[in-house]
């Protein structure tokens, strides 16, 4: 997922900026292809809905405890965390929210861990980064993204199976984090 790669160059100005300001700035990184992928979550299981059902999924403590005490193998040069929105009905409505790490694909856990391994295929995506303040941070650009519309001007049909956020590189302190922002598309 070339995780380097990619806060080198939004570090070091090596992208064009499609929408910025002061506190956030936009890339388009067009349609990136990657291979199968294996995950290691903390999954809500049954649909849930956006917003507040979310929140006991993204506090990531027994997740990193758990990779920690059992030396779970993350996989190189991939993102510190990921968000699998799994849409049931299409996008924004009810979903499976995964959020995990990168693994080896030869991965497994006990399932009466709390945490289950995810496969994911081979898949295309229409890619954005996101620098900057998240959605409950002060003066944050989220809403900007626009990743549906982005997709739809160029021509890319968005599955509405698959959006997830590769959080690349944390920042609290300026609060300028890297996030790749993903959509399936055909």
């Amino acid at each position: 997922m070339e995780t380097a790669r990619i806060v080198a160059a939004v570090r070091g100005g090596l992208l064009e900026p499609v929408e910025q300001d002061e506190y956030f700035t936009i890339y388009d990184l067009g349609v990136k292809e990657y291979p199968p992928a294996t995950f290691l979550v903390q999954s809500s299981v049954q649909p849930i809905n956006l917003g507040r059902d979310m929140q006991p999924f993204m506090d990531t403590t027994k997740l990193w405890d758990f990779v920690q005490t059992n030396g779970v193998k993350l996989k190189d040069d991939t993102p510190s965390e990921v968000y699998l929105y799994n849409w049931i009905e299409g996008a924004q409505g009810p979903m499976v929210f995964d959020v995990g790490v990168v693994v080896q694909e030869d991965a497994a856990v006990d399932p009466g861990s709390g945490f289950e391994i995810k496969r994911y295929p081979a898949m295309k995506f229409a890619s954005l980064i996101y620098e900057g303040p998240f959605p409950h941070e002060p003066d944050s650009g989220w809403q900007q993204l626009r990743w549906e519309e982005r997709a739809k001007e160029k021509g890319l049909v968005y599955t509405e199976r698959l959006y997830r956020e590769l959080y690349h590189a944390f920042d609290h302190e300026t609060r300028r984090h890297i996030t790749e922002v993903q959509i399936e598309i055909r």
